[in-house]
């Protein structure tokens, strides 16, 4: 992929910004083709306009998200904030919160996937389990990286949520969806 931005014609409208017909059937040519080829099959909007807009200027997230929403071949499955239980942080501590968790994978916002493309029961595992194996890791790392001070109660508390999170591991196991010896996370 080449370092260069595309920048777009865009048209300032009552609406906000718009895209020219072609440069929105370029936009979502390109969701269509990632929705298509992408292993979790239900994506975070905001993911793939991370992707496109690494190459392209525009449009922004707001526009980018509209659009997708609007296509038709696509289906709305909802939306997660990962910001929601969240107490107590500064406006830079939140935007903080929200860095990190995009780095481990875990967006914010709407998530979409093709119409057309089937959610079967191997798929759902395989997010079930990476997904999983994201939390537990972060989780490690949060307890890894505890302050000293942190009373006995707040450890206590993680060391609860890491135990809930081995034990759907291990309840994944059970079910089937989840063969012994693939956990990537360490113990």
């Amino acid at each position: 992929m080449s370092n260069v931005r595309r920048t777009f014609k865009v048209r300032r409208t009552s609406r906000g910004v718009d895209m020219t017909p072609s440069e929105s059937d370029e936009v979502l040519a390109w969701v269509q083709e990632y929705l298509a080829r992408d292993e979790d099959i239900v994506v975070p909007i905001k993911k793939m306009w991370n992707e496109w807009h690494a190459a392209h200027v525009a449009p922004s997230l707001e526009v980018f998200t509209a659009m997708v929403l609007a296509d038709e071949r696509v289906e709305d499955m909802g939306e997660v904030d990962h910001a929601d239980d969240v107490e107590g942080l500064s406006a830079e501590e939140l935007d903080e919160h929200v860095r990190e968790m995009e780095a481990q994978g875990y967006y914010s916002g709407p998530r979409v996937k093709l119409k057309s493309r089937e959610l079967r029961l191997e798929h759902v595992a395989r997010m079930l389990k990476r997904h999983n194996d994201r939390m537990e890791e972060a989780l490690r790392r949060a307890r890894a990286s505890m302050p000293a001070d942190l009373s006995e109660e707040e450890e206590g508390r993680l060391i609860e949520v890491i135990a809930l999170a081995e034990e759907l591991r291990r309840r994944l196991r059970e079910a089937g969806l989840e063969a012994d010896g693939e956990s990537s996370a360490a113990p």
